[in-house]
């Protein structure tokens, strides 16, 4: 049972799988660019040096091929948008399973204009476009940029038109194709599943943000696992149906004070907030794993209500007092008293950027 991760080196949802599995009993290695947080990871097994798909997605698919035959790898996952969609374009190279659905689906689930046509169809709320507040964001998350370079976009709020438009044009200036989208206030709600080789749910989770970082537009720095809704369940997935999805997907709405929640986006793979589903129970990446290879699945049994989730670093930015207050009894992307590495290696690199700011 030997499962490798394909990552930049610095996702806390490759972290949380990394110690998910390793405690189901698989050995786990840390494909990367560098050596980050969850190769740091004292159940990580080994780290191959893996280049960005961006830059090369030959040299990336050969170096992931190199790792697979050097650790004897059954599994490759990838933890990043721009990682499963070169994985799954070179999956016949790969000498492992790559545990998804074909990959005409992978690319209709990545792209935010599919996902929002198939959303529409199955009764799922989306935001629509309007004037400004807006959220403009990449319609693929990855994209080369004009010096060679990975570029990781993400979507950001616009408060004017002219902010908007600055945003556009940025976005258009790397190569990546944007999108305009109404914002939609309300609290930060995602639905996690995993679903099985025939697009069947058998694991799910749901969780509400009280706190997002960036704000208005971010992830998740204070969750908390709520009681599923039947309706949202229902709807999510008739979606993963209809995208003949396998695996995990975080699927994100925004719900209003009044009114019913609004899908804006699917994360077809590990993600940052995951340490929250895995201590209310499921193991999310295990019955995956398991699904993929033949094995038994891990029991998934119901989630347990009112787990809290705590990104200290974030919080810590808001200038928020009560930040140390509320991490204590929380789950987190980083922090693991069994696990301290990744942790301090992290407030190390951080210690280290704060006194080159400061020496001339």
């Amino acid at each position: 049972m030997r499962a490798l991760i394909v990552e930049d080196g610095w996702q806390r949802g490759s972290l949380a799988a990394t110690r998910a599995l390793a405690r189901a009993g698989w050995t786990v290695g840390i494909g990367a660019p560098r050596q980050g947080f969850a190769a740091a990871s004292r159940f990580a097994d080994a780290w191959h040096e893996v280049p960005p798909p961006e830059e090369d997605e030959g040299a990336f698919v050969a170096a992931v091929r190199a790792a697979v035959d050097v650790g004897g790898y059954e599994l490759v996952f990838g933890a990043g948008d721009g990682e499963v969609l070169a994985l799954s374009a070179g999956r016949t190279k790969l000498g492992a399973t790559f545990p998804y659905a074909p990959h005409e689906d992978v690319v209709r689930a990545f792209d935010k204009v599919a996902l929002a046509e198939v959303a529409e169809r199955v009764g799922l709320a989306i935001p629509g476009v309007g004037d400004a507040p807006v959220v403009v964001k990449p319609r693929r998350t990855t994209v080369r940029g004009p010096a060679g370079e990975a570029l990781r976009l993400r979507a950001e709020l616009a408060a004017t038109h002219d902010e908007a438009t600055e945003r556009l044009a940025y976005l258009e200036s790397v190569g990546a194709e944007p999108l305009v989208e109404r914002y939609v206030q309300g609290d930060l709600t995602a639905y996690v599943a995993v679903t099985d080789p025939d697009s069947r749910i058998v694991a799910a989770v749901q969780q509400r943000a009280s706190a997002v970082w960036p704000t208005q537009a971010g992830g998740s720095i204070r969750a908390e696992t709520v009681p599923v809704d039947p309706a949202l369940a229902e709807r999510v997935a008739a979606l993963l149906a209809d995208l003949h999805w396998f695996g995990i997907a975080q699927v994100q709405f925004q719900h209003p004070p009044r009114g019913e929640p609004v899908l804006i986006d699917l994360n077809g793979r590990f993600y940052g907030s995951m340490a929250l589903a895995l201590a209310a129970g499921p193991n999310l990446p295990a019955i995956w794993a398991a699904l993929a290879t033949g094995r038994p699945a891990p029991a998934a049994g119901a989630a347990r209500v009112g787990v809290r989730y705590h990104s200290l670093e974030p919080d810590l930015r808001r200038r928020n007092l009560r930040a140390l207050g509320y991490a204590v009894g929380a789950a987190h992307g980083l922090w693991d008293v069994r696990d301290p590495r990744p942790a301090v290696q992290h407030a190390g690199r951080l210690a280290t950027r704060a006194l080159r700011r400061l020496l001339p």
